[in-house]
């Protein structure tokens, strides 16, 4: 997503827009979402029952022995989705009759019950019950479900293996359990072939990735010449890059992860990068779209020399520093979000507005910010939670994606001087905001807004209301 103001205040306007809001579900996916961190079994992720052809069956008999459990968010009223039911369905049995210990879950987006019982006739799986709405919301939150049909493949222990099922066994129908690879395997192992472009720097031979693994940070760039963010993006990588390689750092590289159409959008939109690539049609792409999770580009990931992910989404942090003074750009647990609000649409953010503080008190504030955010994310990582459970954000200027903020939240133009608005967006959660009544930003005051949250005791209101 390119987040502009506008593009900001239009995807929440088309996100408000489509709401059907039912509070009691709002309730209880809250209770579910936080009553259970590092979900570890199969029960705590989809409740103490699954439907059965025949009946309600325990989730820990129904799913006992089972390698890969694959959960299949989908409707009836979904075009794409009855495109994608019966080839799955083919998958399926052609797997389990091969003797495959694999299971599918249904998750229904139906808009009532009679529409679930007649679209769960067709399927030959297992389904969440239709009435058990909360822990739908709850999955889809939890797997950042942003359109269906989705398919999420999970592991024996209730880890996930990939939240782009549908590829993953389309690439590689063969390939069950689908074990996760180490990203030099991703990438082609030692010998993977990677192309130099006209202007990228050296002499111009294409080179293997082992030449850069354990020796130099590595920048995977996705990105397409069709898709006008990456075009807007790309000059400014190009620059960062020319300014980082003048001040003689040679201990890092860019690799281009294509997404063109063809060969020819390919090396048009290729030649004038000063790097490494991928090209399109490569399958390396799509395993390292899913093991990174790109949900959209352009996206720019930085992995040190190892392979560990040092920001999965750097994007805005090169714009913010075009000439790499921040390099490599180590993901900060709180961000302006002037530079990016990347995360905001998928996962329960807390957001300081500090436009009226002064400089000394701006910092103060966000140094507040950034100690509990490090160490929420630091408790999420301790219990096993894949993903972080909050992102963090600040502004401190008015107008731009700050400005829309206000208006999507009713908040005044401006505050007071010398205080400060305290947020809680929950975008995932049907569109949901809350609003702390503390207006200075402390350590303590972020803090009781988080937990007002998980004890539900904050008033729910909506974007754009």
């Amino acid at each position: 997503q390119d987040w502009t103001p506008n593009s900001f205040l239009c995807f929440v306007a088309d996100l408000v827009a489509d709401l059907v809001v039912d509070s009691r579900h709002t309730t209880n996916a809250l209770k579910h979402l936080h009553g259970h961190p590092g979900m570890s079994t199969f029960a705590d992720l989809l409740g103490p029952d699954l439907s059965t052809k025949t009946g309600s069956k325990p989730t820990a008999d129904a799913l006992a022995g089972a390698e890969v459990v694959g959960l299949y968010f989908s409707a009836h009223w979904c075009g794409p989705c009855r495109q994608f039911t019966p080839e799955l369905a083919a998958f399926y049995k052609k797997l389990v009759a091969s003797g495959k210990k694999f299971e599918i879950v249904f998750v229904s987006s139906d808009r009532d019950e009679s529409s679930f019982d007649s679209y769960y006739a067709e399927h030959p799986w297992l389904a969440l019950p239709y009435a058990a709405r909360d822990l739908k919301t709850a999955l889809s939150k939890k797997f950042k479900v942003q359109g269906i049909p989705t398919f999420v493949l999970l592991d024996a222990n209730a880890k996930t293996l990939t939240v782009d099922g549908r590829e993953t066994i389309g690439e590689d129908p063969e390939g069950f359990p689908w074990a996760k690879k180490d990203l030099l395997e991703l990438l082609g192992g030692a010998d993977g072939a990677l192309l130099a472009s006209p202007t990228a720097v050296g002499d111009g031979d294409d080179v293997d990735v082992g030449s850069l693994w354990g020796k130099k940070k590595i920048g995977l760039y996705f990105s397409a010449h069709w898709c006008p963010p990456c075009k807007a993006f790309t000059p400014k990588l190009i620059e960062c890059y020319k300014a980082l390689k003048a001040n003689g750092r040679d201990d890092f590289e860019f690799i281009y992860v294509s997404s063109d159409r063809s060969t020819g959008e390919f090396s048009e939109y290729f030649k004038d990068m000063p790097w490494l690539g991928i090209p399109n049609g490569d399958p390396r792409k799509a395993a390292l779209s899913s093991h990174f999770k790109v949900q959209g580009i352009p996206t720019f990931v930085m992995i040190d020399e190892e392979g560990k992910t040092i920001n999965d989404s750097a994007r805005g942090s090169v714009m913010g520093d075009p000439t790499g003074a921040k390099f490599p750009w180590a993901k900060e647990a709180a961000a302006d979000m002037e530079d990016g609000p990347e995360g905001l649409n998928e996962t329960t953010s807390v957001v300081a507005l500090l436009e009226g503080l002064g400089g000394a008190a701006q910092q103060v504030a966000v140094d507040a910010l950034l100690g509990v955010a490090t160490s929420v994310l630091a408790a999420g990582k301790a219990v096993g939670e894949e993903e972080a459970p909050f992102c963090f954000f600040y502004a401190k200027t008015a107008g731009g994606i700050a400005e829309q903020v206000r208006k999507l939240t009713s908040q005044p133009a401006t505050n007071s001087a010398g205080t400060a608005t305290l947020l809680l967006l929950d975008i995932p959660e049907e569109g949901a905001y809350y609003v702390s009544a503390a207006t200075e930003v402390t350590a303590a005051s972020v803090r009781q807004l988080l937990e007002d949250y998980a004890a539900q005791k904050l008033e729910r209101k909506q974007l754009g209301q």
